[in-house]
């Protein structure tokens, strides 16, 4: 499931046993809206990091769930048909294994009581590999959050944890116990996580570069990016948001990254290491490559190059070619106002990359 951010709705259960105010997330997916109880076990943190509503230095009110009681919240949401799955997390209260460890005892609960649907997990980083093997059994998607894309960032941000061991490792073992238990059907949503943009320098190279290693070496199914707005009282709090613009563009190239075959080496960047905020990244790269596909003759791969050109595009053209002119591929459902300056049928090109930007 590929969720966008969406409105949060409160509810409150009135119950005596149910004494949190409900977070309801409702949650794009393809073309409906999805409703989940998104939460965090708890909000108390030991952890300062910068950027953080739940650093322990901020003054907030904290909460807890107790697993159980979490566990009937869920169940009798669903059974009310106010959610159709949970999104969990959790600040480290204590130190990770706890943090995990509560949120697969709640999945756990779910699960006793009858609870069949969606549910997602985040690995705390510096999680025991036993714990995230129990994770992986009980939820549909377990991820973990690496929020930056190097070590550097961490120190800059105060995230007091080894990169190398508290979060690739962890990275590594998630991947390998989730295709380990897929083959018991369990875990289908597989692994995901998240990158916080624009709360370091962090670069979109840099961004890239890991999401890449994240989606090819380990196999996610999906990373999240998510642009930095100041919090009050924290050291950031008068630093400016960034650019939706950025996140969108990241989107963009993570997607090229999972589905279309393209390796981080290929991207353009200005010399800031930043992606141009004012071009799709896929026709920036088959511009300044002057990409040109004759679709009788190349590959899928090759095909999936083209702007205008995505998978099911690309298989379709596989089965239904030879084309004898472009004008046909308009209706096997290339898009020819972007893919037009980069295809040629039979070496016969319908415009060139200058005249077509004029």
């Amino acid at each position: 499931m590929a969720f966008k951010r969406q409105k949060y709705q409160k509810l409150t259960l009135g119950s005596k046993y149910d004494r949190h105010t409900i977070p309801i997330f409702h949650a794009s997916c393809g073309n409906r809206t999805t409703p989940l109880l998104k939460t965090l076990m708890t909000n108390r943190c030991m952890n300062d990091c910068k950027f953080c509503p739940f650093r322990a230095n901020r003054g907030k009110s904290r909460e807890e769930w107790e697993p159980k009681e979490l566990a009937r919240v869920a169940v009798k949401l669903r059974k009310l048909r106010k959610i159709e799955g949970v999104f969990l997390s959790s600040s480290v209260k204590r130190d990770p294994d706890y943090s995990f460890r509560r949120q697969v005892e709640s999945v756990q609960e779910m699960r006793k009581l009858g609870f069949t649907d969606y549910v997602h997990i985040k690995v705390m980083p510096g999680t025991s590999r036993d714990l995230i093997k129990q994770g992986v059994k009980v939820a549909d998607r377990v991820g973990i959050n690496i929020e930056f894309p190097n070590k550097g960032h961490y120190e800059d941000m105060k995230l007091h944890l080894d990169f190398k061991q508290d979060i690739l490792k962890r990275l590594r073992w998630l991947s390998e116990e989730v295709k380990k238990v897929q083959e018991q059907g369990k875990c289908r949503a597989g692994m995901d996580s998240q990158i916080i943009v624009g709360a370091s320098d962090e670069t979109d190279k840099e961004i890239i570069k890991i999401s890449g290693y994240i989606y090819q070496k380990l196999d996610a199914r999906r990373i999240y990016y998510s642009k930095f707005e100041p919090v009050p009282n924290t050291p950031l709090e008068n630093k400016d948001p960034e650019n939706p613009w950025r996140e969108y563009r990241l989107y963009q190239s993570s997607f090229l990254l999972r589905d279309y075959g393209f390796k981080s080496k290929e991207f353009i960047f200005g010399d800031d290491g930043r992606l141009d905020l004012k071009e799709d990244p896929k026709f920036t790269i088959a511009k300044e490559t002057d990409l040109l596909v004759d679709v009788n003759e190349s590959s899928r791969e090759e095909l999936l190059k083209v702007p205008g050109i995505g998978p099911k595009i690309s298989d379709k053209i596989l089965k239904k070619r030879p084309f004898k002119n472009i004008p046909d591929l308009r209706r096997a459902g290339v898009i020819l106002k972007r893919a037009s300056p980069f295809i040629e049928v039979s070496g016969v090109r319908q415009s060139k990359l200058n005249k077509w930007l004029n």
